[in-house]
């Protein structure tokens, strides 16, 4: 579509959601899921405590952020702040939903701390970015997060958690590329990795509460996005695995994924951590 119209994938996106609004309406839309996502960031580097559930798991987003700024006023670099920083906003996002906080389903509650984490990591610590960045970046990732639902699943009870953080994944290495410039080949290449370095990945929560694995999962999804965008906007947007590959594979791979590895707390760590 976007080689027959010459647009790009979020102009694409755009045009189709101009079918029934208007262009400012579009921009409050997009402007107040940002808003949204951030203010769910923020709520999350705020809080401390315990999360419910009977897990006992402490919240870390709050000690993380702190311990960042202290390394900061200090000048001590010991690893790369940037991904620190988008590793702790996806921390902050999954520890809010675990919490019953506010969020956004980007595209599903197990995966909601990807994309605010990386669109995060665009504003905060990448050159250039601005307001227009952060549409694209939703645009484009909303395109990703189409043909993944369409042509195979988001939900880790169909196909394991490959399709809740490996979609999410995917849809922010399309969007983080996009943001920064790169073309549609680029993208796809981007949003391609984010799938296929998380084929296989079960959904098997400890207590069948989004904690464990989950939370961690998320900030290791954000982190395998910027990566992803890496590595495509590094390239010249040439790649042997297309993104219809890669979706596909994900259908067939849930489709042969024994069920008790699929959101039922049956398997896998929920039942090889004990519970006292």
């Amino acid at each position: 579509m976007c080689d027959r119209s010459g647009l790009s994938i979020a102009e694409v996106v755009r045009a189709n959601e101009a079918a029934l609004l208007d262009e400012a309406s579009i921009d409050h839309r997009l402007d107040r899921l940002t808003a949204v996502m951030f203010d769910c960031i923020d709520r999350g580097m705020q809080t401390a405590g315990e999360l419910p559930g009977g897990l006992e798991v402490k919240r870390r987003a709050r000690a993380l952020q702190a311990r960042l700024k202290e390394s900061e006023s200090r000048n001590f670099k010991h690893s790369i702040p940037a991904m620190d920083y988008a590793s702790m906003y996806a921390i902050a996002v999954n520890e809010e939903n675990a919490a019953g906080g506010r969020m956004v389903m980007a595209p599903t509650n197990g995966a909601a701390g990807v994309i605010p984490a990386v669109l995060r990591y665009y504003r905060e610590h990448c050159q250039d970015a601005s307001t227009d960045g952060v549409r694209i970046f939703l645009l484009t990732s909303a395109a990703v997060g189409g043909l993944c639902k369409m042509n195979a699943s988001i939900s880790g009870a169909e196909v394991g958690c490959q399709g809740e953080v490996g979609v999410a994944c995917s849809m922010a290495a399309a969007g983080l590329t996009a943001a920064l410039g790169g073309s549609s080949r680029q993208i796809e290449n981007a949003a391609e990795m984010g799938i296929e370095h998380h084929l296989g990945m079960t959904c098997d929560p400890i207590g069948g509460l989004v904690q464990i694995p989950c939370i961690e999962g998320n900030a290791f999804g954000a982190i395998k996005a910027i990566n992803a965008a890496s590595l495509a906007l590094s390239g010249d947007g040439s790649h042997h695995v297309t993104l219809d590959q890669v979706i596909r594979t994900m259908r067939d791979t849930g489709a042969d994924m024994q069920a008790k590895y699929k959101e039922t707390s049956r398997g896998g760590l929920a039942v090889n951590v004990p519970d006292c």
